[in-house]
């Protein structure tokens, strides 16, 4: 509940007022954790905190259950196997590590390292797609649908 003015209510975050105050409470945070429902890798992706959201999201795919069945099930994390609840926080993280939305601008790939290759076809806000490809560090194709909405796209750095 520390950083939920960070997600989920999405008050604090890349491009919007506050930011230090979001980085300061996620450094300070008392209770640090990117298993099951914990979210500090989402958090790090909304604060564009890129080498942490890193870290934290390949610990979480990298967690499964050799025991179980089939190879990809998690857990049991805090409540059961398989464990859900991880697989969908780390869907979500990794779509805000590509894409946030702030207002009506789009901030593209404010939380992505820059030596991992992406592509992505993503639904934004009012009714938006956005596709692209990034590649070696470069942003090597970019469509927006519908078109117009490209100039509300901020290519983070």
């Amino acid at each position: 509940p520390e950083l939920y003015a960070v997600f989920p209510y999405r008050l604090i975050g890349v491009g919007k007022p506050d930011l230090e105050i979001g980085l300061d409470t996620y450094r300070r945070r008392r209770f640090a954790g990117h298993k099951c429902w914990q979210h500090d890798d989402l958090h790090a992706a909304c604060l564009g905190l890129a080498e942490d959201a890193r870290r934290y999201i390949t610990e979480r795919f990298g967690d499964f259950n050799t025991d179980a069945r089939f190879p990809t099930f998690w857990g049991p994390a805090h409540d059961w196997a398989p464990d859900m609840d991880g697989a969908g926080a780390g869907m979500i993280t990794l779509q805000t590590m590509v894409l946030q939305s702030n207002g009506t601008k789009l901030l593209l790939l404010p939380a992505w390292p820059k030596d991992w290759n992406v592509e992505f076809k993503l639904h934004a806000p009012l009714g938006t797609v956005v596709e692209g490809v990034y590649r070696g560090g470069k942003l090597k194709r970019l469509k927006t649908s519908p078109a117009g909405r490209l100039r509300d796209i901020v290519v983070c750095k």
